[in-house]
C-alpha cells in the first residue's frame, strides 16, 4: 500500500491484486506533490497563488483551464451554491493566509479563460478546495490503471475511488464519534465522498468558524445538515456534491437528475441526538 500526507490530509492507494510497482509508487507521489505545489491556495508560489495575487496568469496549463471551466459549469448548475470565489472569505475568517477579496455571484462574467492567459476580477480570490481532492483522486485512478493495476482503492482524506472485481463494503463514520458508524455502503465501480461542518473548524475572533462557507450569504453554512455521504461515478462529482448538499440539501433532486448514479445520505443535527 502507498501512503502519503499531502494537501492537508492523508492519502493511500491500495492494489486489490499484485502490489503496486516501485515505478507506480514514485509516479503517484510525484503527481500528488506536483498537484499540491500547483494548486494550493496557501502559497503565493503556486499557480493558483500567483493568479490570486496578480489576478492574471500567462500560459496556464490545460488542466487548470479545465478545472476552471468545470467550476464555472458547476456554479451554474447549483445556482451559485458551488462558488470558488470563496477564497478571500476563507482567508478573512482565518483559514489560510493567501488571497483577499469577497465572494461574487457574477465574477465569471469578467473572467478570461484562454490558452494564452487567465484573468480574474481584482476583488476576488479563488479556492479549489471544494473540488481539488476529487479531481486529483480521479487522476490518480487513471494513472494506476494505465500502469497495469486495474483493481484498486484510492483514498484522499475521505474522497474514495474504487475499481474492484466485486463490491467492497465501507463503513460510514459517525460525524462526531469516530469510534462509531452510522451505516455502510458497498462499492464496486465508483466513488464515495464525505463532507462535514464539524471536523475542520477553528477559533477566530472569539467564535467557532468552519470551512463550509455558503457563497450565497458569505457566512458559514447554517444548514441543519451536519454531514453528507455521497456516492457517484467519479470522485470529482462525489466531492463537489458532498459540499453542495451539505449547504443546500434542497438541490439533491436536481443533482440526482443531472447525475443519475448519484446517491446521497444526509445527516441532520437532530439525528445525532437520537
Amino acid at each position: 500500500m502507498f501512503e502519503l500526507d499531502a494537501l492537508g490530509t492523508h492519502w493511500w492507494v491500495e492494489s486489490l491484486s499484485e502490489p503496486l510497482s516501485a515505478n507506480t509508487v514514485a509516479h503517484l507521489e510525484a503527481h500528488i506533490r506536483t498537484f499540491e505545489r500547483t494548486y494550493t491556495r496557501f502559497s503565493d508560489d503556486s499557480l493558483l497563488g500567483q493568479l490570486n495575487l496578480h489576478k492574471r496568469l500567462a500560459h496556464p496549463p490545460e488542466e487548470m483551464l479545465g478545472m476552471l471551466e468545470f467550476a464555472r459549469d458547476m456554479q451554474e448548475l447549483t445556482d451559485g451554491v458551488f462558488n470558488i470565489s470563496v477564497g478571500g472569505e476563507l482567508v478573512r475568517r482565518g483559514y489560510g493566509k493567501t488571497g483577499q477579496g469577497s465572494i461574487s455571484a457574477s465574477f465569471w462574467d469578467e473572467v478570461k479563460l484562454t490558452p494564452e492567459e487567465i484573468r480574474i476580477p481584482g476583488e476576488i480570490s479563488l479556492d479549489f478546495g471544494g473540488f481539488g481532492k476529487g479531481w486529483l483522486v480521479d487522476q490518480l485512478g487513471e494513472l494506476v490503471a494505465s500502469e497495469g493495476t486495474p483493481h484498486f482503492i484510492i483514498n484522499g482524506g475521505g474522497d474514495i475511488l474504487v475499481r474492484s472485481p466485486e463490491p467492497i463494503e465501507f463503513a460510514l463514520e459517525h460525524p462526531v464519534d469516530a469510534s462509531k458508524q452510522i451505516g455502510s455502503t458497498r462499492i464496486q465501480q465508483g466513488a464515495l465522498a464525505v463532507s462535514s461542518s464539524i471536523k475542520r473548524s477553528w477559533q477566530s475572533g472569539g467564535q467557532r468558524q468552519h470551512h463550509i462557507i455558503d457563497p450565497r450569504t458569505g457566512k458559514p453554512s447554517e444548514s441543519d445538515i451536519v454531514s453528507s455521504y455521497i456516492r457517484a461515478d467519479s470522485a470529482l462529482l462525489a466531492d463537489v456534491c458532498a459540499t453542495v448538499l451539505l449547504i443546500a440539501p434542497g438541490l439533491e433532486e436536481r443533482l440526482s437528475s443531472a447525475y443519475p448514479h448519484l446517491k446521497a445520505i444526509l445527516i441532520r443535527h437532530d439525528q445525532l441526538d437520537s
